[in-house]
């Protein structure tokens, strides 16, 4: 799109709501002081809210705040206000707007969640800390017109990136994200404090985040979130393993709140072009979405519960197959229905719930007993590559046309965490137990065993082709306090132990998933045992893993001397497979002024390889570029312990170990702006990576063994080095009778250089590049964007609202087998609110110029079906136009 035009557009948005003035009343001014009920002492850094009105402020050094209300809004009506502070308990209470001077005090108690912001346990420390975090509120959360977690994320952090992949298996249904350009693993993901399980899929495919294993966040339903919040630093010194890149604490709504309910409708309405340029109408991609959140008070606690259920159809940008299909030579002149593939979203049902609770202990609520956990069942079914009549993975008798086949998992997902928190003689501390389970069932339905001959029986068309899971038991012990020893500020001492249980298994299908049958295939060769698209786990497959792991760790942070504050942080981890591992992390902040800041950390992290990363083993179906054909490849995935792996030269796996570096200023150079820049530099050695695909004729001897002839495995093949730049700046302004202004802009700049690729062992002579092939090194250096630009314009006026979004996605390459550079995209989302009484309607538009990326080179394309790359940081589902009702009881 035009710039000009997208300016314009942008200006013509700001100057509408900008004539909205009305003649000025008297207006209303709430002031008070928050105090501690326990001790009474004073609360600097609360922020008192009434989110209504999209008003709050944050409490001085004496705990006072001065909220001001414009007279055109007041009108006598009862708003709610709220108070929050980090490790306290939010309170609400309901005010009467009068113009004039209202006057009211808060008395906060201790808290179930860990509202410390990520990044330090220190208390009441300042908002711009020695580390770069991201808060994304409620309020920026509900005007996404997105329903899943990861595209909320997505929208408001540049410095986070969740493409949508497409024909990959397992991957199409819990689709990876990143955070700082590194893969999804090594971002640590918390739920209020608590370290949350992964799943149990090993992304295998050519996908970014290829050898992974994830958490998955879209099975938190976004209506249980209070906020987000984002370190952008490593914090494997603070928290553990996995927090290379940073760390993503989801916090949970709590205390009572009345009933609200939520219901979304959208679809995709726009064109595309595919790789030959001709136009495409389309309308699919229907999203249905209804949830509900409640708070309610029991005795001297409370227990909020939020449910959803997501019903999302798939989306299709596919471009019609002009090769042959019955028979050679009938290309586009045949019965076969076009586009024959699914290229896109895929169909998804879900329904997710989520409880948080607390329940003081004691008349003064200086102990309290606190769980929380979820629950999610998630459908998801997703096509793979269409087997025509004349390719060997088809039986015409069965399907005269050729047939999509179709992977069908259902995703079991579940949390328990319990716990009890306290205060005694100044000491702070919190006893925790969690679980976790992950589980994925693969259903393939509409596809063959070609091994087991052209008729039904004995032959099927769906399958169950097993399972995987992943279990996790964690619990801590954490305590600290502030402590006066001379320094220009208290010294707060953190101090805790970590135990944790991981389980991993595979599960075989049912044999018909995976035997295989003797029948030749329809041209007379050895038929392909297992069911088309994805087969079946073998029971030579089935395994049970465990391990255990045990950690302390020590955390000190205070002001040395006047405006200077510095922290410390050292963790010992130990792993009952990988041994041992110290790190630790410096930070400092120093304020050369009230309005500058600069920051930095030195630190050392590691991430152990995940139990998948260590035993999953299967063989699955990938097509693969061949002399400029698709070719379909069955492909061993095999542990690094097994006989294939070791015959090819494999080694045990260890883990990854990283060196970040960050510098940073924060300027607030007027009370209504704020900017931020933070530089940073993440070294990893010995990453874990998935091989490419060893095949061909020496390869094939080496295996012949073991009953196989392609393979791969993990390695800890490379080491990289990330540098990078986040820039952020927000402005607020009250327009007075016109309404509040918020502007931000945010840049994030990331490049990662592999610096280090092992040798290729001796037996593999001859195949350095498959290793670490070049496709590989694309998925690591240019898979992702290098740039990243939000820009946010929120205008708020009494019951209206506006929310214009400018997302800018930077160049990216191909990880396709064709080198390939994608141009860089603006996108942009607008939506328009209006509240009456307890009731906010709201429409709007994502992309709403219906910007697609740049399509696929006809090379891999696959006979011009595969339209646009897969691993584009938007997706390619084109314009999205919905609308959302929210109703308060």
């Amino acid at each position: 799109m035009d710039t000009r035009i997208r300016l314009l557009f942008v200006a013509v948005v700001l100057l509408v709501v900008s004539a909205a003035g009305v003649r000025a009343q008297e207006a209303t001014v709430i002031s008070g002081q928050v105090t501690t009920k326990a001790d009474g002492l004073s609360l600097p850094g609360a922020t008192v809210s009434i989110p209504s009105l999209n008003v709050s402020a944050v409490t001085d050094q004496e705990g006072r705040y001065t909220l001001n209300i414009p007279g055109d809004v007041v009108k006598g009506q009862l708003v709610e206000m709220q108070t929050t502070f980090p490790g306290l308990a939010p309170t609400s209470s309901q005010i009467r707007l009068t113009p004039g001077t209202i006057t009211h005090d808060v008395t906060m108690t201790l808290s179930f969640a860990e509202e410390v912001t990520v990044g330090s346990r220190a208390p009441g420390a300042e908002a711009e800390k020695a580390v770069p975090v991201d808060i994304l509120s409620a309020k920026q959360i509900e005007s996404i017109g997105a329903t899943e977690t990861m595209q909320v994320i997505q929208r408001l952090a540049p410095s986070f990136n969740f493409p949508r992949p497409t024909i990959s298996d397992g991957t199409d249904a819990v689709r990876p994200a990143t955070l700082r350009g590194l893969w999804p693993d090594q971002v640590l993901v918390l739920v209020n404090g608590k370290r949350r399980h992964q799943t149990a899929l090993v992304n295998v495919n050519q996908t970014i985040g290829r050898g992974s294993t994830a958490v998955d966040l879209n099975a938190i339903p976004v209506s249980a979130i209070e906020r987000i919040e984002i370190l952008r630093d490593g914090a494997a010194a603070q928290y553990g393993s996995d927090a290379i890149a940073g760390v993503i604490n989801i916090v949970l709504k709590s205390g009572p709140s009345p009933a609200s309910v939520s219901f979304r409708a959208g679809g995709n309405r726009g064109t595309f072009s595919d790789v030959f340029g001709q136009e495409h109408d389309f309308t699919d991609g229907g999203t249905y979405d209804a949830s509900g959140s409640y708070g309610v008070k029991v005795g001297a606690g409370s227990i909020t519960g939020a449910a959803e259920f997501r019903d999302r159809k798939g989306t299709n940008r596919a471009g019609p197959d002009i090769g042959d299909q019955l028979r050679i030579g009938d290309a586009r002149n045949n019965s076969v229905p076009q586009p024959n593939i699914h290229w896109g979203d895929s169909n998804e049902r879900d329904a997710l719930a989520f409880a948080n609770a607390e329940f003081p202990l004691d008349a003064q609520k200086t102990t309290t007993f606190y769980m929380f956990g979820g629950f999610s069942h998630r459908f998801s079914s997703a096509g793979g590559n269409y087997r025509r009549a004349i390719d060997t993975g088809d039986w015409p008798q069965i399907y005269p046309l050729g047939f999509l086949p179709l992977i069908e998992p259902i995703i079991i997902d579940g949390s328990a965490s319990a716990g009890v928190r306290g205060i005694r003689s100044k000491w702070f501390w919190d006893a925790n137990a969690e679980l976790g389970h992950n589980h994925m069932d693969f259903f393939i339905t509409n596809s063959l065993n070609v091994s087991l001959g052209p008729s039904i029986p004995p032959n099927q068309r769906d399958f169950f082709s097993g399972s995987m899971a992943f279990n996790q038991f964690v619990s801590t012990f954490d305590m600290s306090r502030p402590v006066d020893i001379g320094l220009a500020g208290p010294l707060n001492v953190a101090f805790g132990a970590e135990y944790r249980r991981e389980n991993y298994r595979i599960k075989a299908g049912e044999p018909a998933s995976y035997v295989d049958g003797g029948q030749p295939n329809q041209f007379g060769q050895p038929g392909t045992p297992g069911a088309q698209v994805f087969p079946g786990f073998r029971p030579s497959n089935e395994l049970s893993q465990n391990r255990d792991n045990g950690a302390g760790y020590v955390d000190v942070e205070g002001d040395f001397v006047p405006r200077v504050r510095l922290g410390f942080a050292g963790r010992f981890e130990h792993y009952s497979d990988f041994g041992n591992t110290t790190n630790g992390k410096f930070t400092a902040r120093v304020e050369a002024h009230k309005r500058v800041v600069f920051r930095g950390t030195v630190s050392t992290g590691f991430r152990a390889p995940a139990l998948g990363q260590e035993y999953f083993n299967a063989v699955s179906t990938n097509f693969s570029l061949i002399n400029g054909v698709f070719v379909p490849l069955e492909v061993g995935t095999y542990p690094v312990s097994s006989p294939q792996a070791r015959v090819l030269g494999a080694t045990d796996l260890k883990p990854e170990q990283s060196r970040n570096y960050s510098g940073g200023l924060v300027l607030n150079p007027v009370g209504s702006l704020d900017i931020t820049a933070d530089f940073y530099r993440i070294d990893i050695d010995d990453r874990v990576i998935l091989t490419d695909n060893f095949t061909g004729a020496k390869i094939a001897t080496l295996l012949a063994p073991f009953a196989a002839n392609s393979a791969r495995f993990f390695s800890n093949a490379i080491d990289t080095s990330t540098k990078g730049v986040d820039l952020i700046a927000n402005f607020v302004r009250s327009l007075r009778e016109v309404g509040v202004l918020r502007l931000q802009a945010a840049y994030n700049h990331t490049r990662t250089g592999v610096v280090r690729v092992s040798a290729t062992p001796p037996q593999l002579a001859g195949f350095e590049n498959t290793l670490f092939g070049d496709q590989s090194r694309r998925l690591y250096t240019c898979g992702q964007p290098t740039d990243n630009i939000r820009l946010t314009e929120d205008w708020q006026k009494a019951s209206v609202g506006v929310v214009v979004r400018e997302s800018r996605y930077g160049k990216f390459c191909s990880i396709e087998a064709a080198d390939q550079t994608f141009g860089a995209k603006w996108i942009t989302d607008a939506e328009l609110a209006y509240r009456f009484g307890k009731q906010t309607v709201a429409f709007g538009v994502e992309d709403l110029f219906d910007v697609f990326p740049d399509p696929n080179v006809p090379a891999t394309a696959n006979r011009g079906t595969r339209t646009f790359p897969r691993n584009a940081p938007f997706g390619f589902n084109g314009r999205y136009v919905y609308g959302r009702l929210s109703i308060a009881m």
